[in-house]
């Protein structure tokens, strides 16, 4: 420990470690000019994003958009493609959609499955189309250790408030709609992976075809390939790989990167989190 400490090159005394954690707890700005939220105006904000989507219209809301967004993307190619005579693209869009039918059991499976996991807490999900979910489960007890033993009565105050406001997003009945809306995501990145695999191998069985001349398509030939483009969309935890997959998912829960303006009025609402209350969910609301 003694040599840990006397080669660190910014951490001299444990004065030094009072700001850290202090900073860590009420947030600030540290040396160079950088600044960080804390955790008291996170689990807050958190904390007050929970409330506003607990009502429970929300959650049927958000699984309708997702879900007609997931199936008008596929249903606009068939349908466009029809229009202007390309039956290749028109029977590529239909594909999609009669896998993306086809695999409604099992993503329902799906989303039971894992909205079991996060009502009990053995599973948490990174991120949610509304929340950014940041636990640090290590390093609680830490800040709780420390302003209990070292803290003064400010820091006493502010973790207390901390953690009574991360008891309430860790209830899972006061977080029910982000838990719904998260394995609704889950589920329908399950149906939007299928539609790109069906659609791949649609397009690869087809590749020697004349447009709209389908009497020689070999079904047998297409199930090989779309199992073996399925192995190439999914990942061995069932994450999305393939780019137009993702950004298809992406593009029905309304979690497109931001651009320019966009991006730079999210990094705003992050560095003044107060400010986001007048525009709830800046991403999602963009998007």
């Amino acid at each position: 420990i003694f040599e840990a400490v006397s080669n660190a090159k910014n951490i001299q005394n444990l004065d030094d470690l009072d700001q850290f954690l202090r900073i860590k707890l009420k947030g600030g700005e540290w040396r160079g000019g950088k600044k960080e939220m804390g955790v008291l105006t996170r689990e807050l904000g958190s904390m007050f994003t929970h409330s506003v989507l607990s009502g429970p219209k929300t959650s049927v809301r958000a699984i309708m958009g997702t879900s007609t967004a997931a199936f008008t993307r596929p249903m606009a190619l068939a349908l466009g493609g029809a229009m202007k005579g390309n039956f290749k693209q028109a029977r590529q869009g239909l594909a999609a959609l009669n896998a993306m039918k086809e695999t409604i059991p099992e993503a329902w499976e799906l989303f039971k499955t894992r909205l079991n996991a996060y009502w009990s807490g053995e599973l948490r999900g990174p991120n949610t189309r509304f929340l950014d979910v940041n636990k640090q489960n290590d390093q609680w007890n830490m800040y709780g250790h420390w302003a209990e033993t070292r803290g003064n009565f400010t820091d006493k105050v502010t973790f207390r408030l901390a953690n009574m406001a991360r008891g309430a997003n860790d209830n899972r009945f006061l977080t029910y709609s982000t838990k719904l809306m998260q394995s609704t995501d889950d589920a329908f990145g399950l149906i939007i992976g299928r539609a790109r695999a069906r659609e791949k191998a649609f397009l690869k069985a087809t590749e020697g075809l004349k447009d709209g001349d389908f009497v020689n398509f070999d079904a047998k030939l297409f199930k090989e390939y779309e199992d073996n483009f399925q192995n190439q969309i999914f990942d061995a935890e069932g994450n999305l790989t393939d780019a137009m997959a993702a950004y298809s998912k992406k593009e029905a829960t309304l979690t497109q990167d931001l651009e320019g303006f966009a991006k730079h009025l999210d990094s705003a609402f992050k560095v003044a989190p107060w400010a986001s209350r007048f525009f709830l969910f800046a991403r999602r609301g963009i998007n």
